[in-house]
């Protein structure tokens, strides 16, 4: 068997060592107890484990002692925490708590005691700063507002021979149908705003007007949608579609190959441009949407008395300015 000795540690205070002839330590728990009017029997609410605090009683022997123990009082009156080897516990990150007392008897030659208390330092933990995301949110997609008119200003039909415009034509419908389709049971106003759109796609896109025309008109089309604030399940689920839209087939690019007739490569860049348009104005769209989602608040409380008695008891129509 194991002598028990073998596992004691050499005792230290910031590296000057001593001798240990005893030791106390307190450990529990922190609790309050909540003694009612006219109740027998208390309530008693735990708050967490209790500080440590340990009592050592030291001594320093031999003809050197005097120069250990200033040694030992230097590194008990230097401030801050530091690394106490207990001989029982291992090491430990404490603080000195109280006076130190340090005794010498004429009976004792080459012998100083020295009794003193500490406590565990723990860690200081202050409030972090955390990021405000929907400000942040908000300042993104009005930047990204401020590319998108600059990024799509020559989308058009401008010099494109009549098969190609019709092509272009074509294939923006067909977009906007993608668009109804996915939103039709999600947010009925911009499925009706898109087929509206479907419909004034001709006009928007005739040759010499400004691709700003298009951009304005698909704009418009997402923000006619409905603003459901108090309704967050109804918020996600529009949230979730339109940027689901983004990687519909539908909306996704198409190759242009150097093999193809010039007039096909630029019917199919015309085509691209409207679909990222609508990929890029979805998103921004999405991301407005996602800073309406209300944020989680906690709940409130009311005093109550029953039987003269107060008891705390969530409040059942937050908000309320009740405590």
């Amino acid at each position: 068997m194991t002598d028990w000795t073998n596992r004691l540690h050499p005792a230290s205070f910031r590296g000057v060592p001593f001798q240990v002839e005893g030791e106390e330590g307190t450990f529990g728990r922190r609790v309050q107890t909540h003694e009612y009017p006219n109740r027998d029997k208390p309530y008693t609410e735990d708050l967490g484990r209790a500080t440590r605090r340990f009592q050592i009683t030291a001594y320093l022997v031999g003809d050197d002692h005097l120069a250990q123990r200033d040694r030992l009082i230097v590194a008990i009156e230097t401030p801050g925490p530091g690394t106490l080897v207990h001989p029982y516990y291992g090491e430990l990150s404490v603080c000195m708590e109280g006076d130190v007392r340090v005794s010498h008897s004429g009976r004792e030659g080459r012998l100083c005691r020295i009794r003193f208390s500490v406590v565990e330092a723990g860690t200081l933990s202050f409030p972090t700063a955390d990021i405000a995301t929907s400000q942040t949110l908000l300042s993104s997609s009005a930047a990204l507002n401020d590319r998108i008119s600059d990024a799509f200003t020559h989308v058009g039909l401008k010099g494109l021979p009549d098969f190609a415009q019709a092509g272009v034509l074509a294939k923006a419908k067909a977009m906007t149908d993608h668009v109804t389709q996915a939103l039709d049971s999600i947010d009925s106003r911009i499925a009706a705003a898109s087929r509206l759109l479907k419909g004034d796609m001709s006009v928007i896109l005739k040759p010499g007007s400004s691709g700003k025309h298009l951009i304005e008109a698909i704009q418009r089309l997402w923000r006619s949608g409905r603003r459901t604030r108090h309704n967050a399940n109804m918020l996600t689920q529009q949230i979730k579609t339109l940027s689901g839209i983004t990687l519909g087939h539908d909306l996704a690019p198409r190759g242009v190959w150097k093999s193809d007739r010039p007039s096909v490569q630029a019917e199919r860049r015309q085509s691209n441009r409207i679909a990222a348009l609508l990929r890029t104005t979805a998103i921004h769209e999405a991301a407005l949407r996602l800073t309406q989602l209300p944020h989680r608040v906690p709940p409130c409380y009311r005093l109550i008395n029953v039987r003269n008695v107060r008891y705390r008891s969530i409040c059942p129509i937050p908000p309320c300015t009740q405590v």
